[in-house]
Order: structure tokens, then sequence, then C-alpha cells
């Protein structure tokens, strides 16, 4: 048998214990519309388990054990190039913001030694942050006993389920629209929120999974989108939430059946190596190439052949056009390193008309924010407080004419990374919650 087809039998009888497993333990209950019981025979779940394990083990194609991920913490100007030289060689899960600043490097294990000696030898400070990443990317990928629903990873198809089960439960605050497509053919959809879906609102239009492999962005958009028809002082009363919960559904797809570190699309860019992707947040129309962004096709930020050259990204353009007068906040939610952030992306030497008002908005959501669990978020221009970006998705929607337009960075600051365990979703949607709450009530001058 084929290693194609073997990956593909493997595949399916994961995706049918991964569902059966899900199915035994979903129940329903007055409390909570979604949630998880234990199993009354702990023997169905030791042996489910153990096989998910197995079939999981065998069904990715790229397997990570033994590989780590290093802080790598620049001290000088030369040492700053240095490590950024390494993003074309290396999976840089974050990028160094200057000297002092980690950057952290996912390494292969024949490459660490020789890397940590090269970046060692170049006065550049050495640190492992993960020892061995498979075993934390198997524990996100494997279900709870006794988690709740939304704290826990989820594949697409159960996403894509949750919200027609979402949008049946509560058909008079919630819709479903289409807003594009991907490049294998998926439909990328919106849930619309409302506590009155026939009245003119202004809009709240947020994304998730834009970068396929941060999986608390579509685990927090879930939590949200419940938060917002199941609570007593509505948010919703005010404006209408538009919730994209993936956005770059084929990659999302590719980190649950093929390489869990996937970050870009999945059509064809070409390449020496027949590569894979596009950043969509390097594909936006204004500003495209212009800085922060790769031309080369294997790159993890790939800028793509032209601007807006990604259906999912072109499309999406189309769609936010289309209703933009009536968007009033913008935000591109990714992970991981804790910043909430706004225009300008694609330089760092002026900064945006309104800067005084998105500081102000961004000031009072982080504050709230850290009054939850005390995460500290920075706050200020995508480029001064992570680096130089063009094509984003935050100054295209920007300079279309939505002054409120946001790119944030979820949990944590570099401990787990894009491997953030599954206990980690609901406190991280906590806290993001209070911090969109306070970003309303100030932008929309609510005192309640």
């Amino acid at each position: 048998m084929s290693n194609i087809v073997l990956r593909n039998v493997h595949v399916i009888l994961l995706q049918t214990a991964f569902g059966f497993l899900r199915t035994v333990r979903l129940k329903a209950d007055a409390n909570e519309k979604l949630s998880y019981s234990s199993f009354t025979d702990s023997g169905v779940e030791m042996f489910l388990s153990v096989i998910f394990a197995c079939l999981l083990a065998s069904s990715l194609a790229v397997d990570y054990t033994g590989y780590k991920v290093i802080h790598a913490k620049p001290t000088n100007d030369n040492a700053v190039n240095i490590v950024k030289g390494l993003q074309d060689q290396f999976d840089l899960w974050k990028e160094s913001r200057g000297i002092g600043y980690n950057a952290d490097i996912l390494v292969a294990p024949r490459d660490y030694a020789s890397l940590r000696s090269f970046l060692e030898s170049r006065g550049i400070q050495v640190e492992i942050m993960i020892e061995d990443v498979q075993p934390l990317i198997d524990a996100q990928m494997t279900p709870s006993a006794t988690a709740g629903f939304y704290e826990q990873y989820h594949p697409l198809d159960e996403i894509e389920a949750w919200m027609i089960s979402f949008q049946s439960e509560n058909p008079d605050k919630v819709r479903i629209e289409d807003v594009g497509d991907t490049f294998e053919g998926r439909k990328v959809q919106k849930l619309v929120i409302s506590q009155d879906l026939t009245a003119s609102k202004p809009i709240f239009f947020m994304i998730g999974g834009t970068h396929s492999r941060e999986w608390v962005g579509p685990a927090t958009m879930m939590q949200v989108a419940d938060w917002l028809v199941s609570e007593t002082e509505h948010l919703t009363d005010h404006m209408e939430f538009h919730i994209i919960p993936v956005h770059n559904k084929d990659g999302y797809v590719h980190t649950w059946q093929g390489d869990r570190m996937w970050r870009k699309t999945r059509k064809p860019s070409g390449g020496l190596n027949n590569c894979y992707g596009t950043d969509p947040n390097r594909n936006y129309e204004f500003k495209w190439n212009t800085g922060g962004s790769s031309s080369l096709p294997c790159s993890d930020t790939y800028m793509g052949t032209s601007a807006a050259s990604e259906i999912e990204v072109s499309t999406l353009q189309d769609h936010v056009r289309a209703i933009k007068d009536n968007v009033q906040i913008f935000m591109d939610v990714h992970a991981y390193s804790q910043y909430w952030m706004y225009p300008w992306a694609y330089t760092d030497s002026t900064n945006c008309t309104d800067i005084n008002e998105l500081h102000a908005a961004s000031k009072e959501a982080v504050e709230a924010l850290e009054k939850v669990h005390g995460k500290v978020y920075k706050y200020g221009p995508i480029s001064q407080v992570i680096y130089v970006a063009s094509g984003s998705s935050a100054d295209w929607a920007y300079n279309e004419g939505i002054k409120h337009s946001y790119a944030l960075e979820l949990r944590d600051e570099g401990q787990y990374g894009f491997t953030l365990p599954a206990d980690q979703i609901k406190p991280c949607a906590e806290e993001f919650y209070a911090g969109i709450d306070a970003m309303v009530h100030h932008i929309l001058g609510i005192n309640d």
C-alpha cells in the first residue's frame, strides 16, 4: 500500500475515532448548551484514547518528535540581523523585535546542536522554550472527557457543525452568511450576532484563523460568540457582531491532517521545491510588497504573485467593501505574543491619522483585559510593537475608511506559543472578551 493511500486510511480512521469519542462524551444540560461529561465506563475511554493516540501519531505527515523551540535573544544590532536572516531557513514562531527581545525558533533534532553553536558563537543568548513539541501537539489534538466544548480545540468539520447548531438554537439572534471561498473550494462563512437581526447597528467585524496554526484564535471566536448570545448585559444591544471563526480554512484543515505548524494558504506557489501557500496577511491590496514580506514562494511570509492574488483575501475584501459604511470596528485576531495593535503595519516612519483615538481605545481594552487574569498586552502601531508588514488586513481596512482597525496577538508571550494547552482557551477568551467589551463601551461612549 502506498504511503499516500495509507495516510488517507489513517486520516479516515482518525476522523471516525475522533468523532465517535466526542459524540460519546457530548451531552446537553440546562447550564451549558454544549458540554462534555465523563464516561461511565473508564475502560471505554482508555481504549478509545489509546486508539486515538495511535491513529494520531500515524496520520500526520509531519512528526515533531524531538523538535525543540528555542529563545534566541540578540544583544546587538548585528545579532538582530543574524537572527532575522534565519527566517527563510528555519520556522521562526516569533521574530525578534530588536536588541534584548527573543526570537522563537523551531529546530529539528538534527539541527539543534549546530544552530545553538552558531548563535552562541555570535553572542546570541539561547534558551530552550519547548523541549519536545510533539507531546504538546498530541495533547492539543486529543479530546478531553472532562473539559467543556469551548475548552478544547476542534477540527474544521466540528466547527462548521457547531456553527449550524449554534444558529439553529438561536435563530432570532444568529444567522450564517457566506463571505467568500478558498482555493480548495470551501466556503468561508461568518456568524452574524445581534439581539435584533432586523435592526441596523454598527458592525464589529472579527476574523480568526488567518494563520492556520494559531488555533487559539478560532477557539476564542467560538467562545466569544456563545457569550455574546448568552450574556445578560448585551453588547449586541449596541453592535452587530460579524465573526469569521476560521478564515484560512484550507490551511486549518492541513494543520489537523498534515502539518500542525502550517501557517499559509494551500494554493501551489511554485519555487524550486514546489512550495504551497501564501501568507494571507501579506496579500491585501494596500501597500502590498512595500516591506516586511517575502517574494520567496517557500517563505512563511510569502506575499503572493500580486496584491489580493489569493481568493481568500480577494473575496473577503469584496465582502467587507460591500458593508464597510456600517463597519465601525475591524479586528484580525492572531496568536501569539499578547499584543493589541493598530495601523500602520507597512511603515514605522509615520503614524496613521487617527493614532490618538486608536491608542486611547487600545489602552482601555488592555487595561480591562489585565484585570481578568493579570495578563499584560502591549499596544501601539503594528510596525512599532512587532515589525513592519506590508499587505496586512488591518492596514487595508483602515485605508478603506474603517477607522477602528486592529490586529491582535493572543496568548501567550512565549511559553507554549502555538502549542498553547487547551486549558488556557477559556481564560484567554475571558480576558479578550473583557478587552472588546471595554473597547466597545469606549468607542460608542456607553456608560452602563
